[in-house]
């Protein structure tokens, strides 16, 4: 099962995105696949910020993420795509989206 969005949370995240100057907004994990479970599992979301400095990226980062989660209908885990440096991390999420 994958997850439903609203036209009205769409649009929500879509604004959030631009409020917040977000390059790329991409989920990955069970979320884009079949494994999702409403009420168990949470949404998982990768994003990509354009340069800045570190108070205007933090102020970003967390105001994208408290909307993110006021808009979506289960726990959200953003995940900035600069902080994951696993390989093998990085070759699950770049094959989930």
């Amino acid at each position: 099962m994958t997850i439903a969005l609203t036209p009205q949370q769409r649009e929500a995240i879509t604004e959030a995105c631009r409020r917040h100057h977000v390059a790329r907004l991409h989920a990955f994990g069970s979320v884009v696949g079949s494994q999702y479970q409403p009420g168990v599992s949470d949404i998982d979301l990768l994003v990509e910020f354009p340069p800045c400095d570190a108070g205007a990226l933090y102020k970003a980062y967390f105001s994208l993420l408290n909307e993110l989660r006021q808009q979506l209908p289960a726990p959200v885990d953003l995940v900035m795509e600069d902080a994951v440096r696993n390989p093998y991390i990085k070759a699950s999420i770049e094959a989930g989206k």
